[in-house]
């Protein structure tokens, strides 16, 4: 396999490099160095990504809009919405959130409202 596939396969996370050389003559590539470990205490948020999903598929299909309209309109690209919507998007960023709200005109902060499953009166509210 020539450098550049391997270097392609590598990238698109496909391939996992080894840390030898394939080639004769080249220099024995040294190991990258571990990052060390210490005992952190994370704190986990449960985030309801099928409502989210929902709540964008209802709202984008309300006004009649199609994902590449959603990213006309100042939201994410479309290829994120569509993995928003299908929940394929495990832990979207707060600029994505924020971007999904402009996009779909939502106030700012509904969609990190509803992925964090807050209660229907809050949201109300925030219309």
């Amino acid at each position: 396999m020539g450098r550049r596939k391997r270097s392609r396969l590598i990238t698109s996370g496909m391939l996992r490099e080894k840390h030898r050389t394939d080639e004769p003559g080249e220099p024995a590539r040294s190991a990258p160095p571990t990052p060390e470990v210490h005992d952190e205490v994370r704190t986990e948020v449960a985030l309801d990504l099928d409502a989210l999903a929902a709540r964008v598929r209802a709202r984008r299909r309300e006004r009649k809009w199609t994902q590449a309209d959603v990213a006309g309109n100042g939201g994410p690209p479309a290829k994120l919405v569509s993995e928003i919507e299908r929940s394929r998007n495990a832990c979207p960023s707060a600029e994505v959130l924020d971007r999904l709200d402009a996009g779909l005109e939502w106030p700012p902060g509904t969609s990190a409202m509803i992925l964090r499953a807050e209660p229907a009166s809050e949201l109300a509210a925030a219309r």
